[in-house]
């Protein structure tokens, strides 16, 4: 199944104060994360643009809103890393969730959420490990660790991982859902499937 961008106006606006404080939370942790143990710095680990993100999110759920899906909105992040942009995803009134499969990021993003005082969920394991069966385990877990859906995704991918991300979400269950993709600098994508 195909994907094709939805155009979602770019916006340079300050985000607001409890979003900023968010972000401000997770570069003090960040920070002293990186101090009290340098030695298990987490390799390759890149963030995203937040204020880019946070615009992107506010758009993709005024799109989903204007298309019926109603206010009580599901996101999922995969490869959550810090959990910023879940926890900003709460903040705009989603449902949130990430999946991040290192566990000492997964300890981050829900300190983080904690101190930002932010209702997210965050899943140690990974997006590409699909799960054998449906079982009470795994019953009320995103897709695709389980068979909850998730109105917008959320993914940093890796060059090399761009093609198996976007195979992933068109072969989801989500048929109106959106796969926003933050690309570096100052590049996203919102993308949807086309319904045949």
């Amino acid at each position: 199944m195909d994907l094709i961008d939805v155009d979602i106006p770019v916006c340079w606006d300050t985000p607001p104060a409890e979003i900023l404080r968010t972000i401000e939370i997770a570069e003090r942790l960040h920070g002293k994360m990186q101090s009290d143990e340098p030695q298990k710095r987490i390799p390759l680990l890149v963030n995203s643009n937040y204020y880019i993100a946070y615009h992107a999110l506010q758009h993709a759920r005024a799109l989903c809103v204007d298309r019926g899906l109603g206010s009580e909105l599901s996101f999922c992040e995969w490869g959550s890393g810090l959990g910023v942009v879940t926890c900003i995803a709460s903040q705009l009134g989603y449902q949130a969730s990430g999946i991040e499969i290192e566990p000492s990021l997964c300890r981050f993003a829900r300190t983080l959420a904690s101190e930002a005082n932010v209702t997210a969920e965050f899943i140690q394991s990974s997006y590409r490990e699909l799960p054998e069966r449906c079982d009470e385990e795994t019953l009320n877990q995103p897709y695709p660790m389980g068979p909850r859906t998730s109105d917008v995704v959320y993914a940093y991918p890796w060059p090399a991982e761009e093609a198996y991300i976007t195979t992933l979400f068109a072969q989801s269950p989500m048929s109106q859902a959106l796969l926003v993709t933050y690309h570096g600098g100052t590049t996203l994508r919102v993308r949807e499937r086309v319904l045949q």
